[in-house]
């Protein structure tokens, strides 16, 4: 008995810490998204703005800032949603958090 349950350890810690960080970045991220509605505004004026030439922007700048993060999402983010139970959890945890917050 004892060594079926060491060979799930792993697999129950995976669910269960996958489960719980989901829920909260579930949580954070609904949260951050009113943040995101406000800069999504703020953005639609800024562009208004450099359409009538009030302003002028650096879109190469800001497409190379843009290549900069995603390069540091898929470096660091990817490879902690590969495992399945992880996966699962994370997902089931992501929802959660998103409902509640």
């Amino acid at each position: 008995m004892s060594e079926s349950l060491e060979a799930i350890k792993p697999i129950l810690y995976s669910i269960g810490l996958g489960g719980i960080g989901g829920f909260f970045i579930g949580y954070v991220l609904k949260k951050i998204l009113h943040l995101a509605v406000m800069l999504g505004v703020f953005t639609f004026v800024f562009l208004y703005l450099a359409q009538t030439k009030a302003v002028n922007i650096n879109f190469e700048e800001i497409a190379m800032m843009v290549s900069k993060s995603s390069n540091f999402f898929e470096q660091s983010v990817a490879p902690l949603i590969a495992g399945v139970p992880f996966t699962g959890s994370f997902a089931v945890g992501l929802l959660s958090g998103l409902k509640r917050g």
